[in-house]
């Protein structure tokens, strides 16, 4: 074969492709162009104001609001039936009160083995098999107490109430409680292993917490919780409640169904951290909550759960660090518990996440989502949804009286990740606006904004309808032979993209 003819060959092959670009180009717009995009400036959140106890039960009085303060019989925040706090009619085989062991309101007989100190309880070993009997319950500001070495069984379903002295272990009313090396397991309905309530301080070390419930069945319960939290069972593994702090350290907590580490009743503040935990919910049930005004943080964790790995309920926020969640329903519910003006938070950093349905499901809520440099993948090939609540708790959109709602904000940073965003159902309320930043997304994008930065890419898999956020080159959006992307922004056009999709500008 001669050199003219490789020549020749060469040439027709630019020729070719000289062809290909121009017909590719053929509808008057340059693959190189840049896309004007509206300029839309991003609205800054004002918090809401938590209302104190004693306007909700006001209002829920006056039939506004749901039929319960969040987290009380009625509500769809925390948990099942139970108020802020409970289970007052139970004796606890230990009360610590004030820093003093108070033989008095201590069960006796319970406790067979162990000692019981000023500031240590030592060995101890609790079996009480009737519900209105407790483990260890450290009350009062002068109580600093700590439990070591202690296993605590609890059988029977729990009084009406969350948290409180019918829990495995305890800490209220100002009371500072530490837990190490411990295994606390309880049986029945409403049977916290552990729990935190009233400004107290809770820290549990290398333990493990399990919470069976009442045996579970599926539909074990009826309630409207249920059916918001799209969750089923009877039991917690652990609450915080009422301006509390809980610190969880390499510890294992499970619970049959329902709910491992929750949140509920804030009353202005709570803050739960798990650290190097190992979280799991075997038969229904979520991994965290946060509920109004609570706040939460998930590090170097692994959540293995039958729904979701957490809920966030209005004006609340979960963060998450190097966590790796299975989850069997989304990895987040976010839902809205009140005023049209809450959002929740929801950050992800680092980790794997891996669900059977969307990523997140957000109901009739403002979100700001952010996931930097994790691995995620859903079943569903979904990874945002929104969805209208019918929650009668949720914040309703007339009750924005015109005024602009902060909306869903998503930003993806150093990912690439594939999945669909569809903001259909709730576009009429509120807006949703992705961020890409250094990633690559690859899935349809259903009536949101999108901003593009100069290091990202989005190719839509299947028809898309998106509002273009701030210039971007066209080289930037991509999409097959037969789908088509049809792009609010400051200018119109037609481009023949990359890979063969099509990609229409419509001017606002």
């Amino acid at each position: 074969m001669g050199k003219s003819f490789i020549k020749s060959l060469v040439a027709s092959i630019a020729a070719i492709l000289l062809m290909m670009t121009f017909t590719a180009c053929s509808k008057g717009t340059d693959q190189t162009a840049t896309i004007k995009g509206l300029v839309v400036k991003k609205p800054v959140h004002q918090p809401t104001k938590m209302l104190t106890l004693e306007e909700m039960m006001a209002a829920a009085a006056n039939g506004a609001g749901g039929a319960g303060a969040p987290g009380a019989a009625g509500g769809a925040s925390g948990g099942p039936p139970g108020g802020f706090g409970g289970g007052s009619n139970s004796t606890p085989a230990v009360y610590i009160d004030n820093g003093k062991y108070s033989a008095g309101k201590s069960k006796a007989g319970v406790m067979t083995e162990g000692k019981v100190g000023v500031e240590l309880a030592s060995g101890v070993k609790i079996n009480a098999k009737e519900g209105d009997v407790g483990g260890i319950y450290v009350k009062g500001l002068g109580s600093e107490y700590t439990i070591a070495d202690a296993n605590i069984e609890l059988a029977g379903d729990g009084n009406f109430g969350l948290a409180g002295p019918g829990s495995g272990a305890s800490a209220d009313d100002y009371a500072t409680l530490t837990i190490r090396n411990s295994t606390i397991t309880t049986s029945g309905e409403n049977r916290n292993a552990t729990a935190n309530q009233n400004h107290s301080i809770l820290r549990v070390y290398n333990s493990t917490l399990t919470a069976h419930g009442a045996p579970f069945e599926r539909d074990i319960t009826n309630t409207e919780q249920k059916k918001q939290l799209e969750i089923d069972g009877n039991s917690r593994a652990h609450v915080t409640l009422s301006n509390s702090y809980s610190y969880f350290y390499y510890c294992t907590v499970i619970a049959d169904g329902w709910a491992a580490l929750s949140t509920d009743g804030s009353e202005g503040f709570v803050y739960l951290e798990a650290n190097n935990c190992t979280v799991k919910t075997l038969k229904a049930g979520y991994g965290t909550y946060a509920d109004g005004m609570c706040h939460v943080y998930i590090n170097n964790s692994d959540f293995d759960v039958a729904d979701m790995a957490g809920i966030i309920a209005g004006e609340a926020d979960i963060t998450f660090k190097d966590t790796k969640a299975k989850c069997g329903t989304y990895f987040a519910l976010i839902h809205s518990i009140g005023t049209p003006a809450e959002m929740s938070t929801l950050k992800a950093t680092g980790g794997e996440i891996a669900t059977k349905s969307p990523v997140v499901l957000i109901k009739s809520a403002n979100a700001e989502i952010s996931f930097d440099g994790v691995k995620m993948a859903s079943e569903s090939g979904v990874l945002l949804k929104s969805v209208m609540s019918v929650d009668p708790q949720a914040a309703k959109a007339a009750d924005t009286k015109g005024q602009d709602v902060y909306g869903i904000h998503a930003t993806f940073k150093n990912m690439y990740v594939a999945g669909d965003i569809d903001h259909s159902v709730d576009k009429d309320n509120r807006t949703m606006t992705v961020y890409l930043e250094s990633t690559i997304l690859k899935g349809a994008i259903k009536d949101a904004r999108i901003s593009i930065n100069p290091l990202s890419k989005w190719t839509a898999t299947s028809d898309s309808n998106v509002t273009i956020v701030g210039d971007i080159d066209v080289s930037q959006i991509d999409a097959p032979s037969g789908v088509t992307i049809t792009a609010v922004a400051g200018q119109s056009g037609t481009y023949t993209l990359a890979g063969g999709g099509t990609l229409i500008l419509k001017k606002s």
